[in-house]
C-alpha cells in the first residue's frame, strides 16, 4: 500500500529498534500491524465502494439508456398508429363517398328509367302514329294525336288488310266430326266381317298345319 521495499522496511526495523528499545518494540510492532490491518481492510471497503458505486452509475446509465429508447420506441409506435388511423379514415371517407355517389348514381338510372317508361307508356306522338298506321304528315304534326283527331282528316276510317289467318268456323267443325264418325263406323264394319271370315278359316288353318316330329 505505501510502497515499501525489502530495504526500507529494514531501515525502519533498526530506527525503531534503537529508538524504542528492544522492551517496547514488540508491543509497537504488534500495534503498528493493527494499525496497518485496519488502514488495508479500510482501503479495501473503499475500494469496494467506490466499485459498487461504478457498477451502480454503470446500470443507471444503462437504465436511462434503456428508458431512452423505450420513449423513442413508443413515439415512435404512437406516430405509425397515428398515420395509420388517419389513412384508414382517410380510406373510409372515400369509400363512403364512392358510396354515396354509387347510390346516387343508381337513383338517378331509376328516375331515368321510370321517365322513359311512363313517356313511352303514356303519350303516343305523331312520328309513331304515321309509322305505323300512315295518318296525316308526321313532319307537320308534332302534337300527340288520337285516333278521333285522325279521323277528322278523312270521311271514313282507313281500313288495313288482315295479319292473320281466319279459323275455320263451327259449322265447319261440326261437318268434320260427323265426317271422321262415318268412316270410323265403316272401317269398325269392316273390320267385324274380316274378324268372322278370320274365325271360319281359323280350323282349317289349324288341321293344315305341318307337323315336325324329332
Amino acid at each position: 500500500m505505501f510502497d515499501f521495499g525489502f530495504s526500507e522496511m529494514i531501515i525502519v526495523g533498526v530506527v525503531a529498534l534503537v529508538v524504542l528499545g528492544p522492551e517496547r518494540l514488540p508491543v509497537v510492532a504488534r500495534t503498528a500491524g493493527e494499525w496497518i490491518g485496519k488502514a488495508q481492510r479500510f482501503v479495501a471497503q473503499v475500494k469496494s465502494d467506490i466499485d459498487r458505486e461504478t457498477e451502480l452509475s454503470e446500470l443507471k446509465k444503462i437504465q436511462d439508456e434503456a428508458k431512452a429508447l423505450a420513449n423513442d420506441v413508443k413515439s415512435t409506435v404512437e406516430k405509425t398508429a397515428g398515420e395509420i388511423e388517419t389513412n384508414v379514415s382517410s380510406v373510409a371517407g372515400e369509400a363512403q363517398s364512392a358510396v354515396k355517389d354509387a347510390q346516387s348514381a343508381v337513383e338517378s338510372a331509376k328516375a331515368d328509367a321510370a321517365e322513359t317508361v311512363s313517356t313511352k307508356t303514356t303519350g303516343v306522338s305523331a312520328d309513331d302514329i304515321s309509322s305505323v298506321y300512315g295518318w296525316g304528315d308526321a313532319n307537320t304534326d308534332s302534337e300527340i294525336m288520337t285516333p278521333a283527331s285522325a279521323y277528322g282528316g278523312w270521311s271514313e276510317p282507313k281500313v288495313f288488310p288482315k295479319r292473320y289467318h281466319s279459323g275455320p268456323s263451327v259449322d265447319d267443325l261440326a261437318a268434320e266430326i260427323e265426317r271422321l264418325r262415318r268412316e270410323l263406323g265403316m272401317r269398325e264394319a269392316n273390320m267385324g266381317g274380316a274378324s268372322g271370315r278370320r274365325r271360319a278359316l281359323a280350323p282349317r288353318a289349324k288341321n293344315l298345319r305341318t307337323r315336325i316330329y324329332r
